[in-house]
C-alpha cells in the first residue's frame, strides 16, 4: 500500500503570494488613509456649521457672537494692547460662552486634525483641549489691522479647523483678505490640490470660506 503525500509550497510561491498581498496593501491602504481624511474633513464641516447655528443663537439673545478668544486680555481701546499670559485668553473659554449658562450647544466639540485633545496653548500655558481656532474679527483692533479690515468686508468672526496638514501656524484672517503668499502655509483647504493637501478648514458668519474661482 502506498502513502500519499502532498508537495508543499515553493519559495518562488510564496514570493509570488507576498507580491501579491503587497500590491494589495499599496493600494488599498492610501485609499482607506484618503477616506479617512475625508470622512474628518466633512466632520469638521459639519461640526462649523453647528457652531454657526449656536452662534447665530447666541447673537439673537444677546445682540452679539461668541466666538471671540481675542476679547480677552485687552486693555484700552483703539489698539487695545493684549495680555497672552490671560487665561481667558484661549479658544475652549471663549467657546464655553456657547455651553453655559445657556446650553446653545451641548459641549465643546474637538477638531478631528488636532494632534491631540492635550495640546498645549503656547500663550498662556494652558490645555489647549483641542477645539477648533475662533476668533472675533472686530474687537478693539487697530486702525489697519487685518481683523478690523475683515470685518469691513463683512466677516464678523472665523472659525477654523487645522485641516488634513495639521497646521497650527499663522492667521485664517489673512486668507479671508487674500493677502496670503501663494505657496506658504496660510490657505484654505481645497481638496482638488490633494485629498491631503495644506490648508485651513474656514467657515465665517458668511458661511463655509473657499478661494474664489476654486
Amino acid at each position: 500500500m502506498c502513502v500519499g503525500w502532498r508537495r508543499g509550497f515553493t519559495l518562488i510561491e510564496l514570493l509570488i503570494v507576498v507580491a501579491i498581498i503587497a500590491i494589495l496593501a499599496a493600494i488599498a491602504v492610501p485609499n482607506f488613509l484618503e477616506a479617512q481624511t475625508r470622512s474628518k474633513v466633512s466632520r469638521a464641516k459639519a461640526d462649523q456649521r453647528t457652531f454657526a447655528t449656536a452662534n447665530e443663537a447666541y447673537a439673537v439673545d444677546w445682540n452679539r457672537c461668541a466666538l471671540a478668544n481675542n476679547e480677552y486680555g485687552k486693555v484700552g481701546p483703539p489698539n487695545c494692547v493684549a495680555d497672552p499670559t490671560d487665561p481667558r485668553w484661549d479658544n475652549a473659554y471663549a467657546q464655553s460662552r456657547l455651553t453655559t449658562p445657556i446650553a446653545y450647544i451641548t459641549s465643546l466639540v474637538k477638531d478631528p486634525f488636532k494632534a491631540s485633545s492635550g495640546v498645549w496653548n503656547s500663550n498662556t500655558g494652558l490645555p489647549g483641549h483641542g477645539v477648533y481656532m475662533t476668533y472675533h474679527a472686530f474687537v478693539c483692533s487697530a486702525l489697519n489691522n487685518n481683523h478690523k479690515q475683515a470685518y469691513s468686508q463683512g466677516y464678523t468672526w472665523w472659525l477654523s479647523s487645522d485641516g488634513p496638514a495639521r497646521n497650527t501656524a499663522g492667521n485664517p484672517t489673512q486668507i479671508l483678505l487674500g493677502i496670503a503668499n501663494p505657496g506658504q502655509t496660510e490657505c484654505a483647504y481645497d481638496p482638488t490640490n490633494g485629498t491631503m493637501s495644506w490648508g485651513w478648514v474656514i467657515r465665517t458668519n458668511k458661511g463655509i470660506f473657499s478661494v474664489p474661482g476654486s
